[in-house]
């Protein structure tokens, strides 16, 4: 996932890296096979579900902060990178800064989220009350790595852990767990998991 809540994959065999909305439940077929958390720095090897991705630089992740990390041509030495003001993707950044962080998630963490994106996956009450489902920041704010629940400021990259315990969550069965932001502020969620399953 980048910076802004996109997920990247690589939608055409031999095509370039691509940045797309994550559509709760609706998971790209492109993945990188590892262990978590996630070793740094680490050769990252880009699959389908039926092949190896080609047409990708030799790339390493690099750590970039806590549960982050940065994609490395081993090549030229520059850092993969995405542009959220029209969606484009290179790999010609010389340097490490926002856009070129991006955050690992396991398909348990993206089960996570598709709960909070869509509620048909579960009821969520945030300290009692039902909870707005989540929204990424606009690019005008140019802040990432978190998403707003309700007024909440929620940090993806400390929660992964959160993530996956919801995404685990069997249906019918539920889950308190207390999300965390980059500033330190609390929201205590209780999730219910409907019957509808994740794809």
């Amino acid at each position: 996932m980048d910076w802004f809540g996109h997920i990247i994959s690589q939608p055409t065999q031999g095509g370039m890296l691509q940045r797309h909305y994550m559509h709760p439940g609706d998971y790209p077929d492109t993945f990188v096979l590892g262990s978590w958390p996630v070793k740094t720095p680490s050769r990252v090897t880009f699959r389908h579900t039926s092949s190896i991705a080609e047409g990708l630089p030799d790339a390493e992740f690099v750590e970039a902060g806590e549960n982050l990390v940065a994609l490395e041509d081993q090549d030229t030495g520059t850092y993969f990178s995405i542009d959220p003001r029209n969606n484009d993707t290179h790999w010609n950044s010389v340097a490490m800064y926002d856009w070129e962080r991006f955050i690992p998630l396991t398909k348990g963490m993206m089960d996570g989220l598709s709960v909070l994106l869509d509620h048909a996956y579960g009821d969520v009450k945030m300290s009692g009350h039902p909870a707005p489902t989540l929204m990424w920041p606009s690019v005008a704010e140019n802040v990432g790595n978190f998403a707003w629940l309700g007024g909440f400021a929620f940090s993806i990259s400390r929660n992964l852990q959160n993530l996956e315990k919801i995404g685990q969550t069997p249906a019918g069965a539920s889950v308190e767990v207390t999300l965390v932001s980059n500033f330190g502020d609390v929201a205590r969620l209780t999730i219910v998991r409907t019957e509808k399953s994740f794809d």
